[in-house]
């Protein structure tokens, strides 16, 4: 994991190869999340799956039917505190 950055490979919409991942957050047939080394991907479509995933090396490969893929940055992630329940 040398390489800081992350690649993307789109092969007729059904074929995804993505490097630079640290974690698969979540994978369902509609949507797939994926932690980047600089910041989130999500996958929507149809019949989605991981085809392999290797976190020594980041490497993803994901099959079905990509309709849409989105880059999230981290500061997007939600901030949970208790000092906000009890406002």
């Amino acid at each position: 994991m040398e390489n800081e950055k992350s690649d993307l490979t789109l092969i007729n919409r059904n074929q995804l190869s993505i490097t630079g991942v640290k974690k698969i957050k979540s994978s369902e047939p509609e949507q797939i999340v994926l932690i980047l080394r600089d910041s989130g991907l999500v996958i929507s479509g149809t019949n989605l799956f991981v085809v392999s995933a290797s976190m020594q090396t980041g490497e993803v490969s994901i099959g079905g039917i990509v309709k849409a893929l989105r880059y999230t940055n981290a500061s997007e992630k939600r901030k949970f505190s208790f000092k906000n329940i009890f406002r």
